[in-house]
């Protein structure tokens, strides 16, 4: 077997967020709704709470169920809907466009030794990103990875808003293997999750490295995946295990 390119996810296996902004990320979006809220009517926070947890958990359950993950607007107009607030289309839009572009206040972080495996993957292996996408979509996160210096390394981008699927399902990993021009064998994905990265990986045809430097395995827990690691600096070397070059 020949290797001929590698993926990988994005959140959790080539970034992560800086510590406690995720509950400064959630702060700010409450925020942003509550005063949107406001020019129509008066909402008591309870409510507005509970509109938001009713619409995660959709969004969850679509995500798991239905391998699709919903566009920004398409989740406020939910969370409004459980409101019963109507918006401007207009007001409608700019909410939507902060809420995207909100991750690029305090960005992402590259994990360590990501630059450095990118780096030099790239000299020998087509390399792409296949990832899912919550609030900040695909033409957000490419912004990430401009402002990293990292977007030109990468000969395709699949991001579930912009695909219309999300992981595992067959759709993402057949399209990156086709704009790569690389059949699923010789592929190599690199992901946190068990269940959209390494089986999705699997099912498609791919070869799978699961990365638990941020996302811990349970104990025991069993994976499909033909090698885990906690150390991104050990990637080049298990990808050449898996192209025959090492015993």
């Amino acid at each position: 077997m020949t290797i001929k390119a590698i993926s990988f996810d994005f959140w959790h296996t080539l970034f992560t967020e800086q510590p406690d902004l995720t509950k400064l990320y959630h702060s700010r979006r409450r925020s942003l709704l509550e005063e949107a809220v406001l020019t129509r009517r008066t909402v008591p926070r309870a409510e507005l709470e509970r509109a938001c947890k009713v619409e995660a958990e959709c969004h969850q359950k679509i995500w798991k169920e239905e391998h699709r993950t919903l566009h920004v607007a398409e989740r406020l107009s939910a969370i409004l809907g459980e409101l019963n607030v109507a918006l401007p289309e207009v007001a409608l839009a700019g909410l939507t466009r902060v809420f995207e572009e909100g991750v690029l206040e305090h960005p992402p972080v590259l994990i360590e030794g990501a630059r450095e495996v990118l780096t030099q993957l790239s000299e020998r292996y087509r390399l792409a990103i296949i990832s899912d996408v919550g609030f900040s979509p695909g033409r957000v996160l490419k912004q990430v990875l401009a402002s990293n210096g990292l977007l030109e390394l990468f000969d395709s981008l699949v991001f579930s808003d912009e695909a219309g699927r999300a992981k595992p399902h067959k759709k993402v990993f057949e399209t990156t293997a086709r704009s790569l021009r690389v059949q699923p064998r010789d592929i190599v994905h690199i992901g946190d999750l068990e269940r959209s990265d390494i089986a999705g990986a699997k099912l498609a045809g791919y070869r799978a490295i699961r990365f638990t430097g941020v996302t811990r395995m349970a104990e025991g827990e069993p994976t499909m995946a033909d090698f885990v690691t906690d150390d991104l600096t050990e990637i080049p070397r298990l990808v050449e295990m898996l192209d025959g070059g090492l015993e």
